[in-house]
């Protein structure tokens, strides 16, 4: 029943210093997309990807970049969060989840048969490949709660019939991570998507802020980080309801996650907080 995801990191570095100065999650994008060329693949904006891809690694750490705050209108770069310097020669992640072996596979002769990408900014040299098979979880029972704390690493965003939902909304969290698990499983979780609001609930106040993320050519898209805990309760869905929330730390949630969006961890609790009255004892 479970499915399986074909994961690919790049170790790159670049011939001259340069500035990543929108999203990192785009700038990786751009080259799994210029690689993929080599093979005669291209994907529409708007077209479901077989892939995702993660934010851009600088010196092994994620590069948060092309954030900003105000309004579309008005936007105000964050002094910290804007862009990323990156040196001539400093070690560069590229990490990819690929739906498809055969996908991977292509992606992996294209890289090492033409081990150089040409990018506006530099020129990128592969220094090292690795791949590894990640199978997703599969559904196995729980207890009569389950308690998760569910913290929101790169920017997200939630879209319902249309709107932004900008905050983590634990109904539109749920629903993102099933129909992901349902596209790589091929499991049909329309009846635990209709059966939400018995089953899953916000356990004290989510924390979030919002944000606007530059996610290229001066494009600004609002999003928001933050956490929230998440309690589950017993019933028949339960199972499915685990595998997709611990599926979500692989295939992330909410809309662009092809560009890096909505990578989430998540953390099991083994025991709800003190509530307000056992601590007032």
């Amino acid at each position: 029943m479970g499915g399986r995801l074909y994961t690919v990191s790049a170790e790159m570095v670049p011939d001259r210093p340069f500035v990543i100065t929108a999203w990192s999650g785009s700038f990786a994008l751009r080259v799994l997309y210029d690689v993929l060329r080599r093979r005669g693949l291209s994907y529409g904006r708007r077209e479901a990807k077989p892939f995702i891809a993660e934010p851009v690694r600088v010196g092994g750490e994620v590069a948060i970049t092309g954030i900003y705050r105000g309004s579309v209108a008005k936007p105000v770069p964050h002094p910290e969060l804007c862009w990323r310097e990156v040196a001539a020669g400093e070690h560069l992640s590229f990490t990819y989840h690929f739906t498809s072996a055969e996908l991977a596979r292509r992606f992996v002769e294209a890289i090492t048969e033409e081990p150089v990408v040409e990018e506006p900014a530099c020129r990128l040299f592969l220094a090292s490949l690795s791949a590894a098979q990640r199978d997703l979880p599969e559904p196995a029972p729980g207890g009569r709660v389950e308690v998760f704390r569910v913290r929101f690493l790169t920017p997200t965003s939630f879209m319902f019939y249309g709107r932004d939902v900008l905050y983590p909304s634990p109904a539109r969290f749920m629903v993102s991570a099933l129909k992901s698990y349902t596209a790589v499983t091929g499991v049909d979780t329309r009846r635990v998507v209709d059966g939400l609001a018995k089953t899953v609930e916000a356990v004290g106040a989510p924390r979030s802020r919002r944000l606007l993320v530059d996610i290229g050519e001066g494009r600004l898209v609002p999003a928001f980080i933050g956490e929230a805990t998440l309690a589950i309760h017993a019933s028949e869905d339960m199972p499915l309801l685990l595998a997709a929330l611990r599926a979500a730390e692989l295939l992330g949630v909410g809309i662009s996650r092809s560009l890096g969006f909505g990578r989430v961890r998540v953390e099991k609790l083994e025991r709800e907080e003190e509530s307000f009255a056992e601590k007032m004892n």
